[in-house]
């Protein structure tokens, strides 16, 4: 089975399909949520939106697990940071396509930085490296690319978050020189009342169809947190609980994919 996986991927990233990274963590909130990224403040918007990272007001960490498809052979582990700098909000991440085979995977490591340029308005940038591992007999494949983010407040109860990934418009190093995907995203929260929030995102890869993302958030009590999203473009479903207790947060998510299955996600993160 491991053979299968290594072979079969090793052949897709090849192809044109080379173009697209297999690694894109988001942390378990958000994927309980229709992957919904660009306008939620919390310690994963170091690597979802950097315009967003400049509003925290904590210190926080956090990890996630996320098991593709329900495979053994396709785990992705993501760890993130943020921390406050010289008026700035600074955010690192490391994170691992994990194939099960040592000498076959994705890796990417990030740095970002937002900074709250006023109670309505913050502005973020970030770099990040990626690294394709091959089997021994091919060429490791690496990229930097950056990435830039605005979250805005423009009414009470609406929030607004946008973000650019790719903006260098950068490739791979091949011999095809195989292009990451540019990907605009532009998200918004509005808050029904005190408990619910709905979520809005469209994301839109510059050689790729658009794609609409719904998602809402109910809070009961002080705890428990209850998530439901959907994508278009494949239609996928999503669903989401989190619970917090004191500075720490729990949160799973299961998604379903029309061909490939489910994907169960795990993670928990942590205000200092």
């Amino acid at each position: 089975m491991k053979s299968f996986i290594a072979l079969l991927l090793l052949g897709l990233l090849s192809t044109a399909a080379l173009a697209q990274p297999a690694l894109s963590p988001t942390g378990a909130r958000a994927a309980g949520m229709g992957g919904i990224t660009s306008v939620e403040v919390d310690v994963w918007s170091a690597v979802n939106n950097p315009g967003c990272l400049g509003m925290m007001t904590e210190a926080g960490a956090g990890v996630s697990h996320e098991q593709r498809f329900a495979a053994s052979d396709l785990g992705v582990s993501s760890i993130v940071a943020t921390w406050p700098l010289w008026g700035h909000r600074v955010g690192v991440y490391l994170s691992s396509l994990n194939l099960g085979l040592a000498s076959f995977g994705e890796s990417l490591a990030g740095l970002s930085a937002g900074r709250k340029l006023n109670e309505y308005l913050a502005v973020g940038v970030g770099m990040e490296g990626r690294l394709l591992h091959f089997p021994q007999g091919y060429h490791n494949l690496w990229a930097v690319a950056g990435q830039a983010g605005v979250w805005a407040r423009p009414a009470e109860r609406l929030t607004v978050g946008f973000r650019v990934a790719n903006m260098t418009f950068s490739k791979w190093n091949s011999d095809a020189g195989d292009l990451l995907p540019v990907v605009f995203t532009l998200g918004a929260c509005y808050v029904v009342a005190a408990p619910v929030k709905l979520y809005v995102e469209a994301a839109k890869d510059v050689y790729e169809a658009l794609r609409m993302k719904f998602g809402t958030e109910w809070t009961i009590g002080q705890a428990l947190c209850l998530r439901v999203g959907v994508v278009s473009g494949p239609f996928e479903m999503h669903f989401g609980a989190g619970y917090t207790h004191k500075r720490l947060c729990f949160d799973a998510a299961l998604s379903r994919h029309p061909v490939l299955g489910y994907t169960p996600t795990g993670g928990i993160r942590f205000r200092f």
